[in-house]
């Protein structure tokens, strides 16, 4: 009798033990739960001809960038093409292989089919999203979620997905509440957390973001959380809890997940940070760069910076030249152009030439939402550098425009309320600068920032000096 997946969809295998081990892997993998790869292992064991079973092990272990589980996956699956019994089985083993060869375009034309004709996939939808998180692409993203989600109502992941393509597209509030409506569901998924935890952080609401990512990381430790928890406290000015979560090891952060947390420090914080630690950190860029074509571009451009941090000069020059050939457009999330300026523009920064960092930032910060890479809150970190150049360059309209700006979508964006004072401090507008400074007082004690961090005891002095 043919067996079927937990949402109806025909699988090849007649082995029970087989189908429930890829049920309980794929769960664990949208979920962000570990075991995802042992269980995905032992359902191929359990049965070999199971080629979806080897199709979405390469899918988990191309996500967790382990290169040789991706290769060996890819080749069970080749071979048993010709066996293959189900029309979705087929089209996955392609998009594998297009993977395989690094040929996302190929890959992606494959996974569109495979949601036209089979909206319930749930991990044709799931690496599809990556794609056009990729490339910057949300509004695609958000539709196929929604389609999928029409198709199961009730399904958690469905749900989860949809409320996070909303968040990232500015909706808000709708985002939340289908997340939060996900997490009343499944109350494991950190997947789910995540999306609340966005949701929150987007429009400054600190505590309970970092709130939702510590329950989140109760639960387990999963590095893309234990990232936004020291994120949010490096925003927070909670230096040494950044330090202490960067330099975890059960689990271990990704590079360039690490990387992007000491620039935060070293530049928007102005915290010091060892030479010997950009050395180290580009130094195992280097050892990554050795399976380059399995690396995502965002991981390539902070890859790059670290190079570049690290005084590695022809080896970061490199990898802007990578970024300039790739592309142009949507193909490569602009990273070619605004994205490739992204990288000049930090390496400008860190030659001191603030000036040339300023002139090309700007274009890509005016378009960040057509960047790909990462989502909306993990590009803030270029809106913030931007903030600070102007700071430096001290051209206080731009400064006073870009922080207003900012302080629409967030009115607790600390660093623009901060860039506010300084401002008004610097034209003379002393009424201005006291209202900024009450403001940022108040803010502050909302979101917990650290009772010692320089620009809470700023607007303090300016506030007792108008007493």
């Amino acid at each position: 009798m043919a067996l079927t997946d937990r949402l109806g969809l025909a699988v090849s295998t007649a082995s029970l033990e087989a189908l429930t081990a890829y049920e309980q892997g794929i769960e664990l993998a949208l979920r962000w739960r570990s075991g995802a790869m042992e269980a995905l292992t032992s359902a191929a064991a359990v049965d070999p001809q199971f080629t979806l079973a080897h199709c979405t092990r390469a899918y988990v272990a191309l996500r967790m960038g382990q290169v040789d589980t991706v290769v060996a996956a890819h080749q069970q699956a080749m071979a048993l093409q010709d066996s293959v019994h189900t029309e979705r089985e087929h089209l996955h083993v392609q998009a594998i292989d297009a993977l395989a060869r690094h040929d996302r375009a190929a890959a992606q034309t494959v996974l569109d089919q495979l949601m036209a004709q089979y909206p319930t996939d749930r991990i044709a939808l799931w690496q599809l999203n990556l794609m056009h998180t990729a490339q910057g692409t949300r509004r695609e993203a958000l539709a196929l979620a929604r389609r999928s989600l029409a198709a199961c109502p009730d399904e958690p992941i469905f749900q989860t997905m949809t409320g996070f393509f909303l968040e990232q597209l500015g909706y808000n509030e709708d985002g939340l509440a289908l997340s939060l409506r996900s997490l009343a569901t499944d109350p494991t998924n950190l997947y789910t957390y995540h999306a609340v935890g966005h949701a929150y952080q987007s429009r400054g609401d600190y505590r309970n973001a970092l709130s939702t990512f510590e329950r989140a990381a109760s639960l387990e430790r999963y590095p893309h959380i234990l990232w936004h928890l020291a994120e949010m406290r490096a925003i927070l000015g909670y230096e040494r809890f950044t330090r202490d979560y960067w330099a975890s090891t059960a689990p271990a952060l990704p590079l360039f997940e690490r990387i992007e947390l000491m620039w935060r420090l070293e530049i928007i914080r102005h915290a010091s940070v060892d030479e010997a630690v950009w050395q180290d950190l580009a130094t195992q860029g280097e050892r990554l760069l050795q399976h380059a074509n399995y690396l995502t571009i965002w991981m390539h451009h902070w890859i790059g910076l670290a190079l570049a941090r690290a005084e590695k000069s022809q080896q970061a020059q490199q990898q802007l030249d990578f970024l300039r050939r790739l592309p142009e457009g949507p193909a490569s999330g602009y990273w070619s152009t605004l994205g490739a300026d992204l990288l000049a523009g930090e390496m400008a920064l860190i030659r001191g030439d603030y000036a040339t960092a300023a002139r090309l930032l700007a274009p890509a910060v005016q378009h960040i939402g057509a960047i790909g890479g990462g989502s909306r809150e993990q590009k803030d970190i270029f809106l913030d550098v931007y903030l600070e150049l102007q700071r430096r360059l001290g051209n206080t309209d731009q400064v006073i425009a870009l922080a207003q700006q900012r302080l629409l979508g967030n009115p607790c964006h600390m660093q623009s309320l901060a860039a506010l004072a300084w401002a008004y401090q610097q034209t003379g507008q002393t009424v201005l600068q006291q209202q900024a400074c009450r403001q940022f007082v108040r803010r502050a004690e909302e979101v917990h920032l650290a009772p010692d961090a320089p620009e809470l005891r700023e607007a303090m002095q300016v506030l007792r000096a108008d007493a």
